[in-house]
């Protein structure tokens, strides 16, 4: 009898045990917590990288952004770190963002790394503000003079992506809210025999920088996602 009362009693006691360690951190580790840097780099955003926290990174964070862009793993969070990057106004995010650009090889771009080339402008649009070479960068992409190697993606050949990336840079150069940036948009909408739907967007991308340089970056963003999307 006394033996079936011991044997019964043993798996409570052995489940407070678990309990017991469990509560005291002794039988697992606690969980991980992530950076600030890993946090921004992994979240869903709907309407764009907030700028604020971007903007707001410190050099460990803008290091540990670096490394992330480093690994193909990450792949999937590269956008957000690119924008990231861009906002920080970091001088380690240039250098950063421009190898990025130059990385891979010529051929089909898979839907992850066509949406973070795409992001690679954006960045420089933001870094632009603050560093000159990002804001060159831009000029050269926007005028049509190719960086990086020639890609295609679905339907789309090289040529058409060379254009939705010349696109971004002209994007970029209105994030940047720089006169000299607002010149050459003037200039390629004014180029003869420009391409209508460059000139389009051009004059659409002139638009948002004179709200860029109106308002600043924090509000002119948020004006644009909220009234456009």
């Amino acid at each position: 009898m006394r033996r079936r009362i011991c044997e019964s009693m043993t798996l409570p006691i052995a489940i407070a045990w678990v309990f017991f360690l469990a509560s005291n951190g002794a039988a697992e580790p606690r969980d991980f917590e992530p950076s600030r840097a890993d946090r921004l780099a992994s979240a869903i955003y709907f309407e764009g990288v907030p700028f604020e926290e971007a903007s707001d990174l410190s050099d460990g964070d803008v290091a540990r952004l670096i490394e992330l862009l480093s690994d193909p793993a990450e792949i999937r969070e590269h956008p957000n770190i690119l924008v990231a990057l861009g906002m920080s106004g970091s001088p380690a995010a240039f250098d950063a963002i421009a190898d990025y650009a130059l990385r891979g090889s010529s051929g089909e771009l898979d839907r992850l790394e066509f949406r973070a080339r795409r992001s690679i402008a954006y960045g420089m649009g933001h870094l632009a503000r603050v560093d000159g070479r990002a804001l060159a960068w831009l000029i050269q992409t926007a005028t049509h003079q190719n960086v990086g190697p020639q890609q295609s993606f679905r339907q789309m050949d090289p040529d058409r992506v060379a254009g939705l990336l010349r696109e971004g840079a002209i994007s970029g150069l209105a994030l940047s809210g720089r006169p000299d940036a607002a010149r050459v948009l003037a200039e390629i909408i004014a180029a003869p025999g420009a391409d209508p739907e460059i000139v389009e967007y051009s004059s659409e991308a002139l638009l948002l920088h004179e709200r860029m340089s109106r308002d600043g970056p924090a509000s002119a963003l948020r004006n644009e996602f909220g009234s456009d999307r």
